[in-house]
């Protein structure tokens, strides 16, 4: 019930332990007031709304992905939110979403803007009453895939020989392990470098889950040689294995995080014209395996921690070689001569 306060009435409404009021010059606006915000924040409580469901959403992505899927997820639900406003969630439809969509600049970003609304909504449709999630009726853009390019033998002693020592380490690394770059930048001395038993660890939060899985790999004496090098020359405050000791750099001593440009100048100090980045000598260690020692896919997929073998296919060029001998094994005896009749087309 509304109460005087001065010349003025205070009106007053608590729902789930919140306290709204507000100040009017009458007792019957004030009234009025109260039973209108009443039955406005009690159906709030019934209907979910854009912002709240996407903060819940974010505070999960927060604890479960990492740094740079959280901020593909609050950017794009951020777009979203800019579109369409603050409703509903019930009330979204494909429609609406399509025209936030459609500007983006390539089809890449369009799918990938694609996919991260549509694990909002199947998160909406888990946890609230939202009966469909609108983003299926949107599908994805088709995107040609060029092969992304890999290193030869010779190339890769071309990369080693322009690095430095640590990166020369580092190459050595990858190249031998198959990590992906967060991966061998996640490196400690105290949790993945085992030199007794010559084993290191990689460790991925690239599962439906979201959470870290590890992997023991094996270290061969090209990895002991380079990790024990680094041993000798790290940093004594650091416990990280590759280490930025450029003193003039912020993060000094700290691990790297990406190095973006780091692959770039160093094939070009090496005289290499093709595009290669860390991700190219993890394809190169999968093809190598696959191609010159002839190993299994199930021992390949182990090694590079995928889920999915069908993911470590797209890894092993050897399996092409081998649909190529296959189809080269379907032999048509074609004639040389057609007659003159039967090379002309019907006209009709």
């Amino acid at each position: 019930m509304p109460y005087k306060q001065g010349k003025k009435w205070r009106a007053v409404v608590t729902i789930q332990g919140r306290r709204y009021q507000k100040l009017f010059p009458t007792k019957r606006e004030a009234q009025l007031w109260e039973a209108r915000e009443r039955k406005r924040l009690l159906e709030r409580t019934r209907t979910v709304y854009l912002l709240d469901a996407g903060t819940k959403y974010l505070d999960y992505s927060k604890a479960r992905h990492t740094p740079k899927t959280y901020s593909e997820k609050r950017k794009a639900i951020r777009d979203l939110i800019k579109h369409t406003g603050d409703i509903p969630i019930e009330s979204i439809t494909a429609d609406m979403i399509l025209p936030m969509l459609l500007p983006k600049s390539t089809k890449n970003l369009f799918n990938r803007t694609r996919k991260e609304l549509h694990a909002f909504f199947e998160f909406c449709r888990r946890n609230y009453s939202l009966t469909k999630n609108p983003v299926a009726d949107i599908g994805r853009l088709p995107v040609e895939r060029k092969p992304q390019p890999v290193p030869t033998e010779e190339e890769i002693v071309r990369l080693l020989v322009a690095a430095g020592r640590q990166d020369r380490n580092l190459l050595i690394a990858f190249i031998t392990t198959g990590g992906r770059r967060s991966e061998i930048f996640r490196w400690t001395w105290t949790e993945d470098i085992n030199f007794e038993k010559r084993i290191v660890r990689l460790g991925s939060r690239k599962t439906r889950s979201g959470e870290m899985r590890y992997r023991w790999v094996p270290m061969n004496d090209a990895l002991y040689d380079a990790l024990m090098d680094q041993w000798k020359t790290r940093l004594p405050y650091s416990d990280y294995v590759f280490q930025n000791k450029d003193p003039r750099h912020p993060r000094y001593g700290d691990r790297f995080t990406t190095r973006r440009r780091f692959m770039r100048s160093l094939c070009k100090r090496a005289g290499i014209e093709k595009d290669l980045g860390f991700h190219s000598l993890r394809r190169f260690f999968a093809s190598i395996l696959a191609d010159k020692h002839k190993e299994s896919l199930p021992v390949i997929q182990k090694l590079l921690g995928h889920a999915s073998m069908l993911t470590t296919e797209k890894y092993v060029y050897n399996i092409f070689q081998d649909i190529k001998k296959a189809v080269d094994k379907v032999e048509i005896k074609i004639p040389h001569e057609i007659p003159q009749n039967e090379s002309r087309d019907e006209v009709r």
